[in-house]
């Protein structure tokens, strides 16, 4: 049996692939594939935790109160084992495995970790293919301005480049794509680019039925995606997660939706984005390894398309006081009839 293991990036419609995917799983598994369940119904979260390094400040570890050394690995244990058993019922019927989870390359980043991961599924299966998305990286950053706003994060920030020229490890996608080749070998690596001309049939979904599986896969109904804020909604979240405090942001995660919500109804737009120079900028930093896998990977001299027209000139200027009402008006409407 195959195992297609997805690994993301973030920021590359992800979740709606995982929705087409976990709503479609008897139609799947009717035309032999099957779905991973037992690391999630969703997608492979905890699949993406276990192989962590230990004492890791990941999100799911820290939710799920496994920071103790002794309740990580009895918790590893038990999921690694339910996996096994689940592929092993797997191969009764199907001849492709899928495990999805973009957090595979956003928080399994060292060599020792993809190597475990590696080991762990070479004991299961023969034929191992690494599928990755990769989007722009300015495109990608300005997208998880939104995303890391809506997880409670008390910043809004661009990604800088720090003064001795180490790039940030969730955007260097020539560091990223060494260290699974390294680990799972060049030929497994499929690389997809995240642009809707690249993409078979314009999306993510369609994309990955036809090159990855055989079958097709419908978009699913209830795909979940999160609209863009202005940058004044921007800001209003912004005040709400630095008032909360980033230690608390877990405990005020259902006040931080239902806000997030508002701010979508109230507030929707894509005037966040960082000025048109400042994206090229911080471009600039990752075209030369980009430029490398487009000539391995796709035999081409240019990774992405470089137009830039999207971006504004100049950014806007932020409003204080606008995204201060947008606050008091969100209280008003819940407090007060």
């Amino acid at each position: 049996m195959r195992c297609i293991l997805h690994i993301g990036t973030e920021k590359t419609g992800t979740t709606a692939l995982q929705a087409a995917l976990s709503s479609q799983r008897t139609h799947l598994s009717r035309n032999g594939v099957w779905y991973a369940k037992a690391p999630g119904d969703f997608n492979c979260r905890s699949l993406a935790a276990a192989f962590t390094s230990p004492g890791n400040q990941d999100d799911y570890i820290l939710k799920f109160g496994l920071t103790e050394p002794e309740k990580f690995a009895e918790w590893r244990r038990k999921l690694l084992g339910e996996i096994r058993q689940e592929i092993t019922t797997a191969r009764d019927g199907c001849n492709s495995y899928i495990l999805s989870s973009e957090h595979f390359s956003s928080r399994v980043m060292r060599d020792a970790n993809v190597a475990d991961l590696a080991e762990y599924l070479r004991a299961e299966f023969e034929d191992i293919r690494v599928v990755c998305y990769l989007r722009r990286q300015d495109l990608m950053a300005t997208s998880r301005i939104n995303e890391r706003l809506r997880a409670g994060f008390p910043q809004r920030s661009f990604p800088t480049v720090k003064e001795d020229g180490a790039l940030p490890p969730l955007y260097d996608y020539q560091a990223l794509i060494n260290r699974w080749s390294l680990a799972f070998g060049e030929s497994a690596m499929k690389l997809r680019i995240f642009e809707r001309s690249a993409l078979t049939g314009g999306s993510i979904v369609t994309d990955f039925a036809e090159t990855q599986l055989g079958v097709p896969l419908k978009q699913a109904d209830h795909a979940i995606s999160n609209i863009s804020l202005s940058l004044s909604a921007q800001m209003a979240l912004l005040m709400f997660n630095q008032a909360m405090g980033l230690e608390s942001r877990f405990h005020v995660a259902k006040q931080r939706r239902e806000l997030a919500k508002y701010l979508e109804e109230v507030a929707p737009g894509s005037d966040g984005k960082p000025s048109r120079s400042r994206a090229l900028s911080f471009y600039e930093y990752f075209r030369e390894g980009n430029n490398r896998l487009a000539n391995l990977y796709f035999q081409r001299d240019q990774l992405f398309d470089e137009r830039f027209e999207d971006y504004p000139e100049h950014e806007l200027k932020q409003d204080i006081k606008l995204a201060a009402s947008l606050l008091s008006d969100f209280y008003m409407s819940r407090f007060i009839s």
